[in-house]
């Protein structure tokens, strides 16, 4: 039995979705979804118009502005990506026989065992996944193919924005080899130049090298995982996801505050989202954690 998963990413999904409620944003190319241009706060996603001026998640507001001056800011609101992500997972649900969601945005889809069904290639039935997501949500999405979830992740990276890229077995290793390191798991920034100062910039360049060599540059342990990684190698096994271990809530202010009256006012507002969410879902909290700074 063959392994084929499949992970399915939502392309730009919080800038799409703040679009789909907000018909006046629909033609607007340069969006940023986070917060008010003036805001503290970071970026949550940007539009492909936007992230072709490097604005990127997780990055400062302050940083994104400077960048896109010209950009759009917004700040959605979360029962809408709730709403939206719910119903893209029934639509992959209808198509595959398990469906493990990895966030808001992305799944997985586990197709193994489907070789009578689909002998040779997934791609029509990825393709035809990508259509039914837009057709029913107007949501765009990109999907990889792959016989375990590491390379499946990568070539839905590859294939955005929109597109369907397919690795089967026996293709892992030269698929790896026409990609940076930095396209790999795991390898952020900081490691990459790290990497890069050793002389590792292409994950060919590992491929290329004994492990005791590339133990010599980075360490055993680092080689060891670097080298399987590079490979194409990773783990092939869904598992259904149960309760989630924890949900939170967060905000970030335009101004410090600095009256106990501001924070407890903030306070209600927050434990009333979580409390929503928690009474939606069926769920109870064993703990409760408060994070200031």
């Amino acid at each position: 039995m063959s392994v084929r998963i499949l992970h399915v990413d939502l392309d730009a999904f919080f800038v799409e979705v703040c679009r789909r409620h907000d018909p006046a944003l629909r033609d607007v190319e340069r969006l940023i979804v986070g917060g008010k241009r003036t805001g503290r706060g970071v970026v949550q996603s940007a539009s492909y118009g936007a992230r072709a001026f490097g604005v990127r998640s997780g990055m400062p507001i302050a940083e994104a502005a400077r960048r896109c001056p010209d950009a759009t800011f917004v700040q959605g609101e979360f029962a809408w990506y709730r709403e939206a992500s719910r119903a893209v997972r029934k639509i992959l649900q209808s198509h595959a026989p398990l469906v493990v969601m990895a966030g808001l945005d992305e799944g997985y889809l586990d197709f193994s065992g489907t070789d009578l069904l689909h002998p040779a290639s997934l791609l029509a039935v990825a393709t035809a996944i990508r259509n039914d997501v837009h057709a029913r949500t107007g949501l765009d999405c990109s999907i990889g193919i792959g016989p375990n979830r590491m390379l499946a992740k990568i070539a839905s990276d590859y294939a955005k924005p929109r597109g369907v890229c397919e690795v089967r077995s026996g293709w892992e290793r030269g698929f790896m080899a026409g990609l940076p390191l930095k396209a790999l798991p795991g390898i952020g920034p900081k490691t990459a130049a790290r990497l890069a100062a050793r002389g590792l910039e292409q994950v060919a360049e590992v491929q290329a090298m004994s492990i005791d060599a590339l133990a010599a540059l980075i360490g055993r342990e680092e080689a060891l995982l670097l080298a399987r990684r590079a490979e194409g190698r990773g783990g092939a096994t869904l598992r259904p996801g149960g309760a989630p271990k924890s949900i939170s809530r967060e905000t970030t202010f335009n101004r410090d505050l600095t009256t106990l009256a501001e924070l407890d006012r903030v306070l209600v507002q927050l434990s009333a989202r979580m409390a929503g969410q928690l009474r939606d879902e069926g769920l109870s909290a064993g703990a409760i954690v408060l994070k200031l700074r």
